[in-house]
């Protein structure tokens, strides 16, 4: 910030102003910062000087001829010295506000009519996960944004969120996240850039943009696409290159290779009876995740309505989401998944299952299974691959499909939400070569996640200038000449299109906290005469497009802006499903790229020979590192693992036995020369001779939060096969690593925790445990209100999508990683996972615990300050300034779901981290016990208006936050009183039951049993 002094006595008065010039005198304003109206009393009468008002201050304008003139220069000097205080900002880009068309913001004279202050604002946007848009409604208090929701009218998210939305808020106010220009790593700023960037531009327009190259993310922007076209135009030989660590090019090679055409598959869950994944992402993180888990749980319950369960069979060489929800499981490597896929192939034209090719027992009979299962559900079954699979396998998957009536059915096929553009390996190619003159990388970071093979680092050097622009100063801006601040989602105006390719807009909630520019911005740098804001690039290309398209007037133009707008999304604007023809050269027999060989299965040739298969994954909480500097995401345990601030070497529980390996012992993985090293973990359910390496650890970011955290695992890919890797030696090096974990047991000891019941067994097997009706007096004392909470274990993944929603509204602080381990975490929400059967072939459930605001709670018999207790609506609460920390509650709880705040962790925080606090929430010093409180705010807020308008409260008004981030809909909360309100019908459920129930606690937050399929198998 430029620091203002008072004028010294005697110093010299500034120069008059010419009435008329009007830049003059904005300029005066923003260099005097707040003293230029020393001069304005020469000018104040005149017209100039109003029209300068009505411009820059229009609330102050209206101020002038209805006050006294002396008393309209106090109040003129004390809100302009206050609009003084948002130049923070460096000269060259104090004016370049204007020129980039941005807006400046200054303080309120008078309240709003449309905003109350103080009151939350709700703005439909949208968060970006690998390129793709999710739809999500941003709430806004006094122009802060605190808290990410779904937006239910989204066409493909449907209201659900997943863990990065919630957590992208965090991000936003990160005050690590970048926040100038950097030169050579000194600062610098935005002018400076645009000035030596002119010669480079010039250069490039005389040859044609020989030598310039742009490396981007998956772009499924409309507007930064039709960016990129003009830059062509302007530069005919730029080439642009797309790089994701987490990418999904083998997706797409394989339609390609079936269909002749590069395609994204569409899943219609809702008409398929069976479904087989080959190691498929269906429930796991990413774009697709909330859209195809909320059709997953929809699908589940009209099956269960039904009586008729749509089943999941799911094979995979190490375990995800979409495995531990499968009701048929199986780990099995990657040669052994295309021999199943063979098999099933074989079995789709009509005969006989041959599972020589398959020597495991466990996977013939999963194959068998499986096969017969789709052959009687022939038009109504799916076989999905995932996108870590090889381009010849989803070859196999898309014959498959086709063979049995699937296509057209249960899958559909629409053109790529993203557009296609050359590889990182083209473009390390062509820096190898020394072909690349200027290098603009926008919100990559290739020298930290490219393939080893790659070499990007040494080739980074032959480059003669190279431009980065990110949210962090990570390694590739590190190794740049040029770094670009690049602006949040949550402080920028685009669009961006959803997996199904909804276009949906992105807008701002704040301005940018950090001086930094979205990608539309930077590439108006390179393409536009005169740089633009993002509203003017993104309302220019719009209306633009739409003038193109029709002839409706500008009025028409408009309101559909407006409406695209208030919506969060434009309508209709999903990709429309194309006719597909598997082409005769898949016919010929693939399989994957794999041989029936000896007849021995993989993982005995491989323990024969002393080596493992490689596998790499992106980790369940910071992707592919996108989210390593975000706390929220670091501590968020992980579904399978519980791991916190680390990663692990995954190995099945088999191959720990072979090689004597505990949790923990530290492992060295080689291959083709090169060695990564990190601490193991036993897996149930990984595939015997399966190691996987989690990716977006062994960060290299001095003073950032991620450095140091885990191991790289990058050094053993490779770009010709990202995903997997035969033919590596492990062996352990004699040391040891504690790792921080949440949950040390995951056997739920005989005891009948998280239930789970088959479809057609009788209502009377699960009434054992009756569910506490809600006691009269206490509903009538309340006033009818009664508030309780039922989650649907069927229907939950185990995302951790509620989990940090839960943080974000109330504000739970991080503890870090040597308090998790000391079992200190402050998560108010857990979900529990636990494993039943064979460690190598388990069933894994899923169980959310939040406090079960038990009506008879042992914690307020034992809290000896009465600290905790029942308000008159039943919810059990706490009053902090009561607690003296004695931590007794806790011991009385028999559900451990208290947490005691040991340290002071709000202590210290930077002012950008605390503008995310919810103001409705208190911030917990030391010392007190924390729990859930059914977000009592939010209650107390719906409470406030019924009294106002003396109404009920509707049902559905009262949402708690884990409820609202949940992509498959598995939490309802409501009033138990109100006996047509969904929770009650839910209570109603015979599948409903209380946890714990023999201990007489009554629960007000009970369960919904998962379902299994029917005990006959008749459906698989």
């Amino acid at each position: 910030m430029r620091k203002v002094s008072p004028p010294s006595p005697g110093a010299a008065r500034p120069e008059p102003l010419d009435p008329g010039d009007l830049p003059a005198l904005r300029q005066r304003l923003r260099a005097d910062g707040g003293k230029a109206w020393r001069s304005f009393d020469q000018v104040a009468d005149t017209d100039a000087f109003r029209r300068f008002l009505q411009e820059e201050y229009p609330s102050a304008a209206r101020l002038v001829g209805s006050m006294e003139r002396r008393r309209f220069f106090r109040v003129m000097v004390a809100s302009l010295a206050l609009a003084g205080l948002g130049g923070c900002d460096d000269d060259d880009d104090a004016g370049s506000r204007t020129e980039d068309g941005r807006t400046e913001e200054v303080p309120f004279v008078r309240e709003p009519e449309h905003q109350k202050l103080g009151g939350l604002m709700r703005y439909n946007s949208g968060a970006l996960l690998d390129g793709h848009a999710n739809g999500v409604r941003v709430l806004v208090r006094d122009g802060r944004p605190l808290k990410i929701e779904g937006n239910p009218d989204h066409p493909w998210s449907l209201g659900g969120t997943d863990t990065f939305a919630q957590a992208s808020v965090l991000g936003l106010y990160d005050p690590y996240r970048s926040q100038a220009v950097l030169h050579q790593g000194r600062p610098s700023s935005w002018g400076a850039f645009r000035a030596a960037l002119a010669g480079p531009l010039a250069a490039h327009a005389a040859d044609g943009g020989q030598g310039l190259h742009l490396l981007t993310p998956p772009v499924t922007s409309p507007t930064v696409l039709a960016q990129i076209e003009a830059l062509r135009r302007r530069f005919p030989a730029m080439r642009w290159h797309g790089w994701s660590a987490v990418s999904r090019d083998a997706l797409f090679a394989g339609t390609q290779a079936a269909f002749g055409q590069r395609l994204e598959p569409r899943y219609h869950l809702d008409r398929a009876r069976v479904l087989v994944s080959l190691d498929g992402e269906l429930l796991d993180p990413g774009a697709a995740q909330i859209g195809q888990a909320r059709r997953w749980s929809d699908a589940r319950r009209a099956g269960i309505a039904a009586g008729r369960l749509p089943v999941l069979h799911a094979v995979a060489p190490t375990p995800g989401l979409t495995t531990a929800r499968a009701d048929h499981p199986l780990a099995a490597g990657q040669e052994a998944i295309a021999r199943i896929a063979a098999v099933l192939l074989a079995s789709a034209g009509g005969g006989t299952p041959d599972l020589s090719s398959l020597p495991d027992p466990a996977q013939a009979s999963w194959t068998r299974r499986a096969a017969a299962a789709l052959g009687r559900a022939r038009g109504e079954g799916l076989v999905i691959a995932g996108p870590a699979q090889p381009p010849a396998l989803h070859v196999l998957a898309h014959r498959i499909n086709g063979m049995l009536g699937n296509t057209g059915r249960t899958v559909g096929f629409t053109d790529p939400a993203a557009a296609p553009a050359e590889s990182l390996a083209a473009l390390a190619d062509s820096m190898d070569r020394g072909q690349v003159r200027t290098l603009l990388m926008l919100g990559v970071n290739p020298a930290y996640d490219a393939p080893a093979d790659l070499e990007f680092d040494r080739r980074l050097e032959r480059v003669g200038l190279t431009i980065h622009a990110g949210e962090e100063v990570d390694e590739t801006a590190a190794r740049s000449h040029w770094h670009l601040p690049l602006a949040h989602p949550l402080e920028s105006w685009g669009d961006a299109r959803a997996v199904d390719g909804t276009v949906t807009a992105i807008q701002p909630t704040i301005a940018p906290l950090y001086n930094g520019r979205s990608m539309s911005e930077i590439l108006s740098v390179l393409a536009d005469a005169e740089p633009r804001g993002g509203l003017a690039i993104l309302r220019d290309h719009w209306l633009g497009r739409w003038r193109d398209e029709d002839d409706r007037g500008d009025a028409a133009r408009e309101g559909r802006w407006r409406e695209m707008l208030l919506r969060g999304f434009l309508p209709d604007a999903a990709l429309p499903e194309r006719p597909v023809t598997l082409r005769d050269a898949a016919a010929g027999g693939q399989t994957g790229g794999q041989t029936a060989g000896d007849g021995a299965s993989a993982e005995a040739r491989a323990a024969a020979a002393g080596t493992v298969e490689l596998l790499f994954r992106p980790d369940a909480g910071v992707r592919g590192g996108a989210g390593s500097n975000n706390a929220w995401l670091q501590e968020l345990p992980r579904p399978l693992t519980k791991l916190v601030w680390d990663n692990a070497v995954l190995v099945s529980p088999s191959l720990a036995e072979r090689e004597g390996l505990r949790t923990g012992d530290v492992v060295r993985l080689e291959r083709d020369g090169r060695a990564v090293e990190g601490p193991a973990w036993i897996m149930p359910g990984q595939a015997d001779a399966s190691v996987t390496l989690l990716l977006g650890y062994g960060r290299r970011m001095p003073d950032a939060l991620a450095d140091g955290l885990g191991y790289d695992a990058t050094p053993l890919r490779r770009s010709d096969a990202p995903w997997s890797a035969a033919g590596a030696t492990l062996r352990r090096t004699g040391r040891r690593v504690e790792l921080a974990t949440t949950q040390d047991h995951g056997s739920m000891e005989g005891h009948d925790l998280a239930r789970a019941r088959p479809l057609d067994a009788p209502a009377a097997e699960t009434a054992a445990t009756p569910v506490p009706a809600v006691p009269a007096a206490e509903a009538g004392a309340a006033g009818d209100r009664a508030w309780g909470m039922v989650i649907d274990l069927d229907s939950c993944i185990g995302c951790n999508a509620c989990v940090v929603s839960c943080q974000a509204e109330n504000n739970i602080a991080v503890v870090g990683k040597e308090e998790a381990a000391r079992g200190r975490d402050m998560h108010w929400l857990r979900i529990d996972r636990y494993y039943e059967g064979e460690p190598d072939a388990p069933d894994t459930r899923f169980q959310p615990v939040p406090c079960m605001h038990c009506e008879d709670a042992p914690c307020e018999v034992g809290c000896p300050v009465e600290a905790t207790l029942h308000d008159h609506e039943g919810l059990n609460v706490m009053v902090y300034n009561r607690c003296v920390g004695t931590r007794a509650c806790s011991g009385y709880c028999p559900y451990k779901v208290r947490r005691f705040n040991w340290l002071d962790y709000s202590a210290g925080a930077s002012p950008t981290m605390q503008l995310q606090r919810n103001p409705d929430v208190t911030v917990r010093s030391a010392g007190v016990m924390e729990k859930c409180t059914y977000c009592v705010q939010r209650i107390a807020e719906a409470r406030i208006e019924s009294d106002r308008t003396n109404t009920p409260i509707p049902d559905g008004a009262v949402q708690t936050a884990c409820q609202t981030a949940c992509p498959t809909r598995a939490i309802t909360f409501g009033n138990l009183a109100d006996g047509n309100s969904a929770v009650a019908a839910r209570r109603r459920d015979a599948r409903n039951y209380a946890l714990l129930g023999e201990l007489g606690v009554k629960p007000r937050t009970t369960y919904l049993s998962a379902v299994t399929p029917p005990t006959g198998g008749a459906e698989g």
